[in-house]
């Protein structure tokens, strides 16, 4: 069945990322996809990781047919500058896997993709490699994508963990398909206090963050689409 053409298609890893956004938006799932129309947009929910959202890419690309393919979601500061909630733009994306560089439009700050989530040290040594502001772990494969189908690529996230925070270990508990397993984190921390701190203040500060990337995601598609539109306007 054909789709309907999108203006913007926005791929984040887990759908509370952008949940204000969403929230009374009826989504429709396609195995381990969950696609969101949003009038000239479409946010497609595709999991966590950098097979996941490479996945997740190509389906929208082919589905919607966009003029601009956007990586969104909350992520890990490498500065001490950024802190939760605020939100960063990319001018480029580095792929810290293969070395891999791409640029993305609108924004002003190094982004690095990795394939684990990074605590205080493995941060600190990313922000020195790569001279990047901000760690995810999906951005470059979405850039790739765009890439590779010649589309305007943005990067855009929400910080929801600053420099020095220490991340529980959270990279066991996603599967094959992106998806975290909740439910078995929260036995894992159930039993171990020494995180039950870190896990409330991830919470409270991963929510705050998808409020605020809500707001930007949206401002972003409006732009994008009312700068499409005048495009299109004959010039006097």
């Amino acid at each position: 069945m054909a789709m309907p053409h999108k203006s913007v298609a926005v791929v984040v890893a887990m759908r509370r990322e952008l949940g204000p956004l969403l929230r009374g938006v009826r989504g429709r799932r396609e195995e381990s996809l969950e696609f969101f129309e949003l009038g000239s947009a479409v946010v497609l929910v595709g999991g966590i990781g950098r097979i996941a959202a490479l996945r997740a890419a190509q389906a929208v690309v082919a589905r919607y047919s966009p003029t601009m393919l956007v990586s969104a979601g909350i992520a890990g500061a490498l500065t001490a500058t950024l802190k939760v909630g605020d939100i960063v733009r990319g001018s480029e994306v580095v792929d810290a896997d293969s070395g891999a560089r791409f640029m993305a439009s609108g924004g002003e700050s190094v982004m690095v993709t990795v394939s684990s989530v990074s605590g205080p040290a493995e941060k600190r040594t990313l922000a020195d490699r790569y001279k990047a502001d901000v760690v995810d772990m999906e951005s470059a494969a979405v850039a790739a994508v765009a890439r590779e189908h010649g589309i305007e690529f943005s990067a855009i996230k929400a910080i929801s963990d600053e420099l020095d925070f220490d991340m529980p270990p959270m990279a066991r508990f996603i599967d094959g398909n992106g998806k975290f397993a909740t439910a078995r984190f929260a036995t894992y921390v159930a039993i171990r206090p020494k995180w039950w701190s870190t896990v409330r203040k991830l919470r409270a500060d991963s929510n705050r963050a998808s409020v605020n990337l809500s707001h930007a995601v949206k401002h972003l598609i409006e732009v994008h689409v009312n700068s499409t539109l005048e495009s299109k306007l004959p010039r006097k």
